[in-house]
């Protein structure tokens, strides 16, 4: 299941340097209406296609997830054209903002449509919790002077604008990624069927190793079952003797946020 530990890293650098957050939907249209074939034709190799060809890490679940949404992220023609085409589907009534309720929608439609109705339910199941914190972190990119939307009690903050949109695409592949390292631990990587989302001492030990894998900041120089307890307590911040998965995302996202990595750029961007 495990391979690359080059794995996580090399599709955040993609993220980083294709997925721009504050993105002009209407120019990057009429940038994609306006695409010619011998643009197409001279367009550098996608970028997340190059990763991908010689990553072999993290489940394959995970890899037919990030699939799924690569074509957004390519700094080609068609990746505009898909990245457009993907905010109309999000966006169904135009209004220019999307919900939490609309972005589901929008990610198990995707993942349907890429993988099939049986495969795609699936894999949108194992993967909701990474979506609702790709979600929550985008939307609060840019500024709230806390005006009311019109005719709601609710505030920019409140939903992902179209400005946000390439962001959360690039939020969701990451959180998907800390997710699957997650699950690596949950009951053993066993399975999801049983998971809890939360890890104890036993589950983090037997499986630290994976979790290394993946390639975050986090978690590099643990070489032995001392440095893993250790940083095991670190993550665990109310003492309750278990990680829970928001416990381990929020100390995932902070560890590349304080060693200045270009990931925690990426995950502290606001506007």
């Amino acid at each position: 299941r495990f391979g690359s530990s080059r794995f996580l890293r090399n599709i955040c650098q993609t993220v980083r340097q294709y997925i721009q957050p504050n993105t002009d939907m209407a120019a990057l249209e009429e940038e994609a209406t306006e695409a010619t074939a011998t643009v197409e034709e001279n367009a550098p190799p996608a970028p997340m296609a190059r990763v991908l060809s010689f990553v072999d890490g993290g489940s394959d679940n995970l890899s037919l997830y990030v699939d799924t949404f690569k074509p957004m992220t390519e700094r080609t023609a068609e990746g505009k054209k898909a990245l457009v085409k993907g905010w109309r589907m999000a966006d169904p009534n135009g209004n220019g903002i999307c919900s939490l309720a609309e972005l589901d929608s929008f990610v198990k439609n995707m993942l349907i449509t890429v993988n099939g109705r049986v495969q795609g339910t699936a894999i949108f199941k194992l993967f909701r919790p990474s979506i609702i914190r790709a979600y929550y972190d985008a939307k609060d990119y840019k500024a709230d002077d806390g005006t009311n939307i019109a005719g709601t009690s609710s505030t920019a903050d409140d939903f992902v604008s179209k400005g946000e949109f390439k962001l959360f695409v690039g939020y969701a592949v990451i959180y998907a990624a800390m997710y699957d390292g997650f699950s690596t631990l949950d009951g053993y990587g066993e399975g999801r069927e049983s998971d809890d989302r939360r890890v104890d001492l036993d589950e983090w030990l037997a499986g630290y190793e994976h979790l290394i894998s993946y390639g975050f900041v986090a978690f590099e120089g643990i070489t032995d079952a001392e440095m893993a307890t250790a940083v095991f307590h670190s993550i665990d911040s109310n003492g309750g003797g278990y990680v829970m998965l928001n416990e381990y995302c929020a100390y995932v996202k902070d560890a590349e946020i304080t060693n200045n990595t270009a990931l925690g750029a990426l995950l502290a961007a606001e506007e």
